[in-house]
């Protein structure tokens, strides 16, 4: 297809595009509309770039899987009521489209600066968008001169549009007389009308250069990466200083682990509960941190001699098996904690992150140890798609619920978190009300009829777990009324 009309298209789908999302954010809740507009552009996205490349001949090189868990993580928020979820769904829907972005390689030979820097790639050409297109898109059609003209009134016009309604509502809001006049010559609300068109213009701005982006790959613009150079032996020394800080705070995880409540409370003066409710995050934290240093060691090493060459590689495997260790202490930890205080939000996304990082020590495992750094940012993805894909499959919400009202449910569950873990949880609780302490029943029902009963909005907020929150929220009416009534 002609480069000009490649262009015209783009330009045509890029408008339809953002008018269709400015009228799906302007719902008064969001879930459907998230779905429909992040999927529309994921789904014309891969189209055209997968269309481009046809034409140029390497279809091959672009990969399809990200549009498909874009897509998928997309379709959530039309199914469950989790905040932080929707907003990990949402980070995930709109970072994976960016990886066909990728220039000259496939993502799984791409490394990690090439991978981490899609997205700021994708937000670069969104920035430009036509500025880029517009040189493309095909010139007016020559003619007569009185066509000629007519053609530069028209475009005279499409321009002058939004300047007009910038202005007009700038006066209007200024001079309540003008205001009135204008609104009097034409019946429009010009805030609404300003608004309409600010929101579509911006988006079909954004949504252009990044179509424009597929469907042109700049070639030749990989991110050059120059580490700076270290001696061999100093790279050795500094992950040796850090092996050591993991291996002492390893020896001290022994004593607790062996040693019971006992030794926790001669030696801190704490229970086991709260001394597994410290240092979780700070651990994960410590983990997470780790990996980069193991991955960069080799790069940073100034052309090492074969012992340093073997000495870096035993060193780089022996931290990543303490790294393994200082996460097996931690999910202790948060199991001892949760045992004793129940479930939460935090602790099972921070469980959930805890197994990401595990399983990115198995691709370093598989990658880095083996010479094969490139290899370890696509594993990594990989990694981080399955789990964010295995949280929204397990329902964290209801999880959540569940766990507590098993664990916790006769003795006296958390109402006021039960009641705050959205409309994914209503179902279960409903059904469970008999399983929570009578003297707290009462409590429950009524903070779940007042939360999810009075949900409304319109098609475009629409989502599966409040639909059906709605409708288990409905039986309960009769238990309402007797807690009235016990009142």
């Amino acid at each position: 297809m002609p480069t000009k009309r490649l262009a015209a298209i783009t330009l045509a789908t890029a408008i339809g595009l953002g008018a269709l999302g400015d009228h799906l954010l302007r719902a008064p809740l969001w879930g459907l509309n998230v779905a429909l507009g992040l999927i529309a552009v994921a789904g014309l996205g891969a189209a055209l770039g997968h269309f481009a490349g046809a034409s140029a001949g390497d279809a091959t090189t672009r990969a399809r899987w990200p549009w498909l868990a874009g897509g998928f993580f997309a379709a959530m928020w039309a199914v469950r009521d989790a905040p932080l979820l929707l907003a990990a769904n949402l980070l995930a829907a709109l970072a994976l489209p960016c990886l066909p972005l990728v220039p000259d390689v496939t993502l799984r030979a791409a490394g990690v600066v090439e991978t981490v820097a899609a997205p700021a790639r994708a937000a670069w050409h969104a920035a430009l968008g036509m500025f880029r297109l517009a040189p493309a898109l095909p010139p007016l059609p020559a003619g007569t001169v009185a066509g000629t003209r007519t053609k530069a009134i028209g475009v005279g016009l499409l321009l002058a549009i939004p300047l007009v309604l910038v202005f007009g509502g700038l006066f209007a809001s200024a001079d309540p007389v003008f205001g009135a006049a204008v609104t009097s010559l034409i019946s429009v609300d010009l805030g609404q009308l300003i608004s309409h068109v600010f929101l579509t213009g911006a988006l079909a701005w954004a949504i252009a250069g990044y179509l424009w982006a597929l469907a042109n790959p700049a070639r030749g613009s990989a991110i050059p990466l120059r580490a700076p150079a270290m001696n061999g032996a100093t790279v050795l020394t500094a992950l040796a200083a850090i092996t050591l800080v993991f291996t002492a705070f390893i020896a001290t995880q022994a004593g607790s682990l062996f040693g019971g409540e006992a030794f926790i409370r001669e030696q801190t003066g704490l229970t086991y509960a709260e001394y597994a409710r410290r240092g979780f995050f700070q651990m994960l934290f410590a983990a997470a941190l780790s990996l980069p240093l193991v991955y960069v060691a080799p790069f940073l090493a100034d052309s090492p001699d074969a012992r340093d060459t073997v000495s870096l590689r035993a060193l780089m495997a022996v931290q990543l098996a303490l790294t393994a260790l200082v996460l097996a202490s931690a999910l202790w930890r948060i199991g001892l904690y949760v045992r004793a205080y129940g479930l939460t939000e935090d602790r099972l996304y921070g469980t959930a992150v805890l197994l990401w990082i595990a399983a990115t020590i198995g691709v370093f495992v598989g990658t880095v140890l083996r010479s094969r750094p490139q290899a370890a940012a696509f594993g990594t993805v990989i990694a981080a798609v399955v789990t964010l894909a295995a949280l929204n499959l397990i329902n964290p919400a209801g999880f959540i619920a569940r766990y507590n009202l098993e664990h916790q449910g006769r003795r006296g569950v958390d109402v006021a978190h039960l009641s705050r873990l959205g409309a994914d949880a209503v179902p279960l609780l409903v059904s469970s009300v008999d399983d929570v302490a009578a003297e707290q029943r009462c409590s429950l029902v009524e903070a779940l009829v007042k939360r999810h009963a009075t949900a409304r909005g319109d098609w475009r907020g629409w989502s599966l777990a409040r639909a059906r929150a709605r409708d288990r929220i409905g039986t309960l009416e009769s238990f309402v009324r007797s807690c009235a009534g016990d009142n």
